[in-house]
């Protein structure tokens, strides 16, 4: 905190310099950004968490920071007034690299800041106010947005209220002990300590069954390669799933690996 400027009387170190909001040490409450670092991939995994991008950005009171980059926007928002600062997470789009992140604080508690404007991106673009709210009254975060990157905090960054998907494509499995036991015997053929890419297409062909115990599957599944095994990325990967995203992961890619692993069920 002291390398932050907290007074007006202040105001002259920043003189011809970039500035950023120190987001834990913003009183009288926090205030947080949630980073759209991909428009698509961010609102297809809002919107199967019942939050519509396009209606937080369109918003009346809406606080949105543009980059320059492509497809990259900030919200900014402010926490209510009993909670204190969140731990940040990030979810990665289907092409591995990051979708959304919700700002505000490291794990130990330290900031985390958001550069304003008018400071220019190293790319050399200048950051640039949009929406139709003022930067100087940024709201408070909607409700349906803090209780997700709540449940992203809690319980081993567990988010169990993703929706089955909103275009009607996906076909839920019947979740019955038979079918489970049929998923888990033919995981037991699939190898878990395996390139990325195939254990990140396994864990989400788990939860495209859209199964309540989904995610407890695809945990014990991921946890048989013991040494390669790390919470943080499980769950990164786990909350990244998009349920009703093109070109999707489905329950084939494990009854395709199964059989090459020796399952003849």
């Amino acid at each position: 905190m002291q390398n932050c400027i907290n007074s007006p009387l202040q105001l002259n170190v920043l003189q011809g310099k970039n500035i950023g909001l120190a987001h834990a040490y913003c009183t009288p409450t926090p205030t947080i950004a949630i980073d759209i670092d991909n428009y698509h991939h961010a609102k297809s995994w809002l919107v199967a968490h019942g939050i519509d991008l396009d209606a937080l950005l369109k918003a009346t009171d809406a606080v949105v920071i543009h980059s320059g980059k492509n497809l990259s926007l900030k919200l900014l928002y402010r926490l209510p007034m009993d909670c204190k600062p969140l731990e940040s997470k990030k979810i990665n789009g289907p092409d591995g690299y990051s979708a959304i992140e919700f700002r505000c604080a490291t794990k130990d508690g330290k900031t985390v800041q958001d550069v304003l404007p008018p400071s220019i991106h190293p790319d050399g673009h200048q950051y640039t106010w949009i929406g139709l709210g003022d930067p100087l009254k940024i709201p408070r975060i909607p409700d349906a947005a803090l209780q997700v990157w709540q449940l992203l905090i809690q319980n081993g960054m567990r988010v169990s209220n993703r929706s089955v998907g909103t275009s009607g494509r996906i076909y839920k499995r019947p979740e019955t002990p038979r079918q489970v036991a049929c998923l888990k015997a033919m995981l037991n053929h699939i190898n878990a300590d395996c390139e990325y890419q195939t254990w990140r297409n396994v864990i989400w062909a788990i939860l495209s069954t859209s199964w309540e115990c989904s995610e407890d599957v695809a945990y014990e599944w991921s946890k048989t390669a013991p040494d390669r095994f790390e919470e943080d990325a499980f769950w990164l990967v786990a909350n990244s799933y998009i349920p009703d995203l093109d070109q999707q992961i489905t329950f084939g890619t494990i009854h395709h690996l199964a059989r090459i692993g020796g399952w003849n069920g």
